[in-house]
């Protein structure tokens, strides 16, 4: 998985998962289909609001990383957006490995 900052407010760091992850809704899982990206989730709720504010989405994923579909990310996505319109998504997936000691320039 490429690594990347952690996501802050309404954000939410998108990767490419490692190898053959499995989504992590259990219908899919049990379905055996593949995660295509990981979603890392930052603090979806609104700026000096507590914990438990109702308008607060998803606390229990916070900070956490998921391996999604692309059915389950994009319907994640659309239910993220809707609730938190200052929604950021960030593509981490394309962030360029660092160069090899001795390789080429």
């Amino acid at each position: 998985m490429v690594t990347a900052t952690a996501p802050g407010r309404d954000e939410i760091v998108v990767t490419t998962p490692d190898g053959a992850t499995l989504c992590h809704s259990l219908g899919c899982r049990r379905a055996g289909r593949a995660a295509q990206v990981i979603a890392t989730f930052g603090t979806l709720n609104d700026p000096g609001a507590g914990y438990h504010d109702r308008g607060a989405l998803w606390r229990e994923q916070w900070g956490r990383g998921y391996p999604l579909c692309g059915t389950c990310w994009e319907q994640t996505r659309q239910v993220a957006a809707t609730y938190r319109p200052r929604l950021v998504v960030i593509d981490a997936s394309q962030v360029a490995a660092p160069p090899v000691a001795g390789g080429p320039a």
